[in-house]
């Protein structure tokens, strides 16, 4: 079984553009725990293409510069994107496994909660599992023809 994407730290776009993405700032992107107690920080300076991001790797501070990819908007406008510094793919989540630089869920290789689901649990299996008389009492019934 792969590791699961909410196990690890992740730096999402759509967070990061509601008033942080402006060129030439530096702030610290700090994730907390429930209570509020801080278990980690990555520092993001903005460029006008790009974000560094700083952050621990054992007992150093590894600099990672991350491109940033533009979308145009719905309404207008233009929507960002990261760049997946390994594969290139155009991600708007980025996870920090231990020990590695920020990555995509595929270079992760990271799975969705939902794509270990039971499988008796899915719909498919509960609509197979109806049997056939069921199926008629849930059927909408037809008036009869009137003439």
């Amino acid at each position: 079984m792969k590791a699961l994407v909410t196990e690890f730290h992740a730096l999402d776009i759509t967070q990061l553009n509601r008033g942080w993405l402006h060129p030439n700032t530096t702030f610290d992107w700090v994730w907390r725990t429930n209570k509020g107690a801080q278990i980690a920080t990555v520092k993001i300076t903005v460029l006008e293409s790009a974000v560094e991001l700083w952050f621990p790797i054992e007992s150093t501070r590894a600099i990672q510069p991350v491109s940033l990819i533009y979308s145009a908007g719905p309404q207008g406008g233009k929507r960002p994107w990261f760049a997946c510094p390994q594969c290139e793919r155009r991600v708007g989540i980025l996870y920090h496994v231990p020990s590695r630089p920020f990555f995509c869920r595929r270079c992760c290789d990271l799975a969705y909660p939902s794509q270990y689901q039971a499988r008796n649990r899915s719909y498919g299996r509960r609509f197979r599992g109806i049997t056939q008389r069921e199926r008629e009492r849930l059927s909408v019934s037809r008036p009869p023809d009137c003439q």
